[in-house]
């Protein structure tokens, strides 16, 4: 069975759905949590604190990891957005939808409902999340190669 992962309705802890449980990751913390993929199902870790640019860490078996080239950040809104995830595994993408609250009004006019959608693809990437404030900030991170310079 294939694993994902979705949020908490006050959108401050991340569940990882495996196997018929949910493991429980808060985003409240300082370093953050990581997300990445392990022979096609999703993983996450916990204590993360994601390097500044240009920095890099090396990982005990001698890859780095960096920041991708394009720096690619995402704040998703927890203001008046809900967020689920979706994980496709043949294409290791990672999709978040955000749906806006939905308010019932009485004098019969149209609610502009606009949902948001962001997608990381996770070969070779990991992300970083936390919640900050009303948002959720996703830093896309690359499995930087040693003899690589562009990463």
């Amino acid at each position: 069975m294939i694993n994902n992962i979705t949020f908490s309705t006050e959108m401050d802890t991340l569940y990882l759905i495996d196997n018929d449980r949910a493991i429980p990751f808060s985003l409240d913390n300082k370093k953050g949590i990581l997300i990445g993929v392990l022979k096609g199902q999703l993983t996450v870790a916990t204590d993360f604190e994601a390097p500044a640019s240009p920095e890099r860490i090396e990982l005990e078996d001698g890859r780095q990891i960096g920041f991708s080239r394009s720096k690619t950040e995402v704040k998703l809104s927890t203001e008046k957005t809900v967020w689920s995830a979706a994980y496709h595994r043949r294409r290791r993408v990672l999709s978040f939808v955000g749906a806006t609250e939905v308010e019932v009004r009485s004098n019969n006019a149209e609610y502009d409902y606009k949902p948001e959608l962001v997608f990381f693809e996770l070969d070779g990437r990991v992300l970083n999340i936390q919640r900050k404030g009303n948002s959720i900030v996703v830093k896309s991170m690359i499995l930087a190669d040693t003899d690589s310079p562009d990463r």
